[in-house]
């Protein structure tokens, strides 16, 4: 098995969390240091989760966590206020929203992936689906301001489950203010290899996320996309580079492995198909290192 030795997780869903996870933040950082990882980012649809790891920190020493913040309706949106105090106290990436995306609602509903463990309490997801974009196609001036934080910051700007209009619009504007921008796991949704290739020739880096290749999740999004499987991961890789990929768990759901034992069996398998082992190594400890803004 892939030995997870000063590995990095960029993307990881931990309890306390609308939906049903597997374990804590805390449950797993003590995992993941027990697996010889060097860190984690935690991700939460509904907050900023800078204060859990400023928790985890105390309670796990000997392994790495940062906060990030997801730009739901929990959050106010689009809100630089939400993204900047966020920064303020570390986190380190902003995902665009998620499971309050306009495209995410569109395809799948408010709140919900289409099974009951992934759907949260419906009124909490009433209103209207989030967009980053004027009735122009522009960018809102939220997003802008949001982006030059990222700047002031040395953060990394990610773009959740915005459909690929938003993301070609963020790609641009983040590459325009040098600022790092992340697609997050793609091929989620029906957006195809040729965009995360065009994207990726503009600057972004793409997110290869465990999760997607699950068997739960092709299923859920049989009719939209259908998902990853691992030879579209390993061409993917072997085409752009990895200097352009970051490979994450985007783990934590209750229906999966552990999250170091999924990511692990991940990786293990990516290595099982064609990928180099060395690359595999490189964009699961150099690339998060560089997103995450470390020396």
């Amino acid at each position: 098995m892939f030995d997870l030795t000063h590995v990095i997780d960029t993307h990881l869903h931990s309890g306390p969390e609308l939906f049903m996870r597997s374990g804590d933040s805390v449950d797993f950082a003590r995992r993941a240091r027990a697996a010889g990882m060097a860190g984690l980012v935690f991700k939460a649809h509904h907050e900023s989760t800078t204060t859990r790891a400023h928790f985890v920190r105390k309670a796990v020493p000997g392994i790495e966590v940062w906060g990030a913040i997801a730009l739901n309706q929990f959050v106010g949106g689009i809100n630089p206020y939400a993204s900047g105090a966020a920064l303020d106290q570390g986190a380190r990436i902003i995902w665009g929203p998620t499971l309050h995306a306009r495209h995410h609602v569109d395809h799948v509903g408010a709140g919900t992936y289409g099974v009951a463990n992934l759907t949260m309490n419906p009124k909490l997801g009433l209103r209207p689906g989030l967009t980053v974009l004027d009735e122009q196609g522009e960018l809102i001036p939220e997003m802008i301001e949001i982006i030059g934080q990222a700047k002031e910051y040395n953060a990394t700007i990610a773009t959740g489950h915005l459909s690929d209009p938003e993301t070609r619009k963020i790609v641009e504007a983040c590459v325009a203010a040098d600022v790092r921008v992340v697609l997050t796991h793609v091929f989620f949704l029906d957006q195809p290899a040729s965009f995360v290739k065009e994207m990726v020739a503009l600057g972004a880096i793409a997110e290869i996320g465990q999760s997607a290749a699950g068997t739960l999740e092709r299923w859920l999004f049989r009719n939209h996309g259908g998902g990853m499987t691992l030879d579209m991961a390993r061409d993917l890789i072997l085409e752009i580079g990895r200097e352009k990929v970051v490979i994450s768990s985007d783990s934590g759901q209750d229906y999966q492995a552990p999250p170091e034992i999924a990511f692990q069996t991940f990786l293990t398998q990516l290595v099982s198909v064609g990928v180099p082992e060395a690359d595999v190594r490189f964009m699961v400890t150099e690339m998060p290192r560089l997103i995450l803004g470390l020396s």
